[in-house]
Parts: C-alpha cells; sequence; structure tokens
C-alpha cells in the first residue's frame, strides 16, 4: 500500500481521474439546471453558444497537446518557453475578441436567438476560455496536477451556485450565460495564479517555430480523426434514419461516450510523464503498462453496468421513450472502449515523437464512414461497424508498439553484443601481453 501511495504516476491519475469526473458531472448539473429555468427555447440558445466554446475547447486540445510536449520535454528554457506561449495565447484572446464582437450580430441572426443582446457575453467567455484551456495545459506540462483540477472545479462550482442564484431570482438565460462567463473567470485567475512562476518575468529569444508547427499538424490530424470517430456515426444515422431512431441513437451515444470520457484523464497524465521520461531516457514503459490497466478498469466497470443495467441508465437521463435503445448501450460502451485504448496507444506514440502514426489512426474514420454509408440496415449495424473499425485499429496499433519494443530491444542487443566482443578482445590481447 505504501508503495502505491509512493507511485506518483498512479496518485495523480486518480487525482484527475476524479477531478475531472466531478468537473464533467459538474457539467451535467449545470445542464439540467439550465434545462429547468430556461424552458426549451432558450435553453437551446444557451446551447448554441456553448456549442461555439466548444469550438474553440476542439481548437486548443490540438495545439494543447503541443504545449504538453514541448513543455515537458524542455531540458532548458521551459520558463522561457512557457512566457512565449503564454504570451501568444493572450493574443490569440485577443485577437479571437475582436473576430467575434464582428461576427456577433451576423451569428445572433443565423442562430435566431430569442434574445440576441446575449451574444456578446461570448466574445469575452470564449476569450478567457482559451487562455485558460492553455494555462491548464502548461500546468499539466509542468505536472501540475492539484493545480490543474482546482483550476476546473473552481470553474464548475462557482458556475453552478451563480446558475441557482440567477436562476432563482429569475435572470433567466443572461443570468446563466453571466454564471458560465464569472465561472471561467474564476477559473482564470486560479490558473494564472498557478502560473505564476513560470509565466512572469521578461521573455528571453524566441523559440523555433517550425518544430512547433511540425508537432501542431500531427495533433491536428489526430483531433479531427478522434472528432470524427465519435461524431460522424451520429450524423449519418441522422441521415439515414428517422428522427425517432436518431434521437434514440443520440441519447445512446452521449451515455457511451462516458466510458470514453471517464478514463481521458489518464492520458493526461500519461502523457507529460512518458514525454519527459523519454527526453531524459528514463524508462517508461511502466507508466504505459499502468495507464493501459486504468483505462481497461474503467471501462470494464462501466460497460458491466450497461449491461447489467441499461434501462436505469436510460431513465436517469432521458425517460422511458428512450429505452428502445437499452439493448444498444453496452454494444455502443464497447466501441467507445476500443476508441480509449486506440487514443492512449496514439498519444503514448505522439509522447515518444512517433508522430507519423497518426496518419494511420486518420485511415479508421473514413473506413468508418465508408462502412455505414453502404451498410445500415438497423443502428445495431451502425454500432457494429465502428466496433469492428476501432477494433481492428486496436490490433494495428498493437502490433506497431510490439514492431517499436522489438526494434528497440534488438538494437540494445546487437550493441551490447558487440561491447561484449570488443571488451573480450582488448581482455585476450592484454592476457597475451602478461608472461603469468
Amino acid at each position: 500500500m505504501k508503495s502505491l501511495f509512493n507511485n506518483k504516476f498512479l496518485t495523480s491519475s486518480f487525482l484527475m481521474l476524479l477531478g475531472a469526473n466531478l468537473y464533467n458531472f459538474g457539467q451535467f448539473v449545470f445542464h439540467f439546471l439550465a434545462g429547468r429555468f430556461l424552458g426549451k427555447a432558450l435553453y437551446g440558445d444557451l446551447a448554441s453558444l456553448i456549442s461555439i466554446l466548444g469550438i474553440v475547447g476542439i481548437i486548443q486540445l490540438i495545439f494543447g497537446l503541443t504545449i504538453v510536449k514541448f513543455i515537458s520535454t524542455q531540458k532548458k528554457n521551459q520558463v522561457n518557453f512557457t512566457r512565449w506561449v503564454y504570451w501568444w495565447t493572450l493574443w490569440a484572446g485577443a485577437f479571437l475578441t475582436g473576430v467575434l464582437f464582428l461576427v456577433s450580430p451576423i451569428m445572433a441572426k443565423f442562430l435566431n436567438l430569442s434574445q440576441p443582446g446575449i451574444i456578446f457575453l461570448l466574445p469575452p467567455t470564449a476569450a478567457l476560455y482559451l487562455i485558460t484551456t492553455a494555462g491548464r495545459s502548461i500546468l499539466q506540462g509542468f505536472l501540475k496536477f492539484k493545480a490543474y483540477v482546482f483550476s476546473l472545479l473552481s470553474e464548475s462550482v462557482v458556475k453552478i451556485v451563480l446558475t441557482l442564484i440567477f436562476g432563482l431570482l429569475g435572470f433567466a438565460i443572461w443570468g446563466l450565460m453571466s454564471a458560465l462567463l464569472i465561472g471561467i473567470a474564476s477559473s482564470f485567475i486560479i490558473t494564472r495564479i498557478s502560473l505564476k512562476e513560470y509565466v512572469a518575468g521578461k521573455r528571453d529569444a524566441r523559440p523555433e517555430l517550425k518544430s512547433l508547427i511540425q508537432y501542431s499538424s500531427a495533433t491536428l490530424i489526430q483531433g479531427i480523426a478522434l472528432t470524427s470517430m465519435y461524431s460522424m456515426d451520429l450524423i449519418l444515422v441522422k441521415h439515414f434514419f428517422s428522427s425517432s431512431e436518431a434521437g434514440i441513437y443520440a441519447a445512446v451515444a452521449i451515455l457511451g461516450r462516458i466510458v470514453f470520457f471517464a478514463g481521458t484523464p489518464v492520458n493526461h497524465v500519461m502523457f507529460p510523464m512518458v514525454a519527459r521520461r523519454h527526453s531524459q531516457g528514463e524508462s517508461y514503459m511502466r507508466i504505459l503498462y499502468l495507464s493501459l490497466i486504468l483505462i481497461l478498469a474503467v471501462s470494464l466497470l462501466i460497460i458491466v453496468f450497461y449491461s447489467v443495467l441499461p434501462n436505469l441508465a436510460i431513465n436517469i437521463l432521458y425517460g422511458s421513450s428512450y429505452l428502445p435503445g437499452a439493448p444498444l448501450l453496452w454494444w455502443y460502451g464497447l466501441f467507445m472502449s476500443f476508441l480509449s485504448l486506440a487514443m492512449l496507444f496514439v498519444q503514448f506514440f505522439l509522447s515518444i515523437g512517433k508522430v507519423r502514426i497518426v496518419g494511420f489512426f486518420a485511415l479508421a474514420p473514413i473506413f468508418q464512414v465508408l462502412l455505414i454509408w453502404f451498410f445500415h440496415n438497423d443502428l445495431l449495424t451502425v454500432i457494429k461497424i465502428s466496433v469492428l473499425i476501432t477494433a481492428l485499429l486496436d490490433v494495428a496499433l498493437f502490433v506497431y508498439f510490439f514492431y517499436l519494443k522489438y526494434e528497440k530491444e534488438t538494437f540494445i542487443s546487437n550493441n551490447t553484443g558487440l561491447q561484449t566482443r570488443q571488451n573480450n578482445q582488448k581482455g585476450f590481447g592484454k592476457h597475451r601481453k602478461s608472461p603469468k
């Protein structure tokens, strides 16, 4: 037990699993309260604004991985690199604010907002969200997981408390959008305080941008491929099936994604730790194996729950009208568990600089779309196609992993053998020269 508690990877992983999933639960509570306070029409307005924040989050996620990689592997000038990254993020936030203010009237008209003026709360919210999530990536790169989790939970708690207050006072969508803005602002303040020792002070020479851009292109492909894997099936189901069936599939997909996102915090811990150890020439395979065990355990636990009590899971969130999707739930959970394993290995390869593997990862959503397009007899068939594609992707990634492992062991063995022969030859020569 003492060894387990002293293992930094395990303690950090449990901290991130607990913190991130509490944050996700807070997101659910926020949407639950918003739906009750606002009603369908205004809640639709709020959801459309939050979806725009989601796009900003995807963009930051792509470049956030690059930030984590370069901070965790920098042997020198870590602080200078961090100052430049944060400086660029501040300018990006300012630019995003200006652009969103300019296009706000157009967006309000396009989204058919009931209260168009609410759109002007979006630019500062999006800018603070961009800067805050970049700050969290910096904390992740420096392995400051406690500060990372505290930043997440502060946003969630402030947002929920203010939602209750503003909702009960009858401020409707203005109150809830303000709660969202203030919640992100509080997280921004905490993140900035946590980064004080890294971002304050004068910047030195600007880091080389070429390697940053090259690595960002790989993470961009990974981000697009991942988003496609759990989004295109929903779009195709909406195209080929009735509205009722599409609604049932959407409910199953939202619940099924819990399997994927519940284990994602393990990747947040594994990636910077492996990247740092790899750059310093230290052993890192044990971290990968522990990550694999944790993700498998989390995925299996949820899948078993979905297979034993699917009706309960659907009833709690969506009600009895969605119960026809109960038999599909564990299948979708299986799809998400295979995708979790694929993401674990892809991020592992990216952490040790094997960026070309993302090109192979990008083929999976292409085959997924093609197969669903031609074979979509029923909803179960659609899910089984996704299960098949992700299972084959996992097999391919495992084969590549063992190939790299064998290649490395062969290289070490050959060098060791060569060194032994050289030492024997030197020893043999000395023995011949000795009169004894």
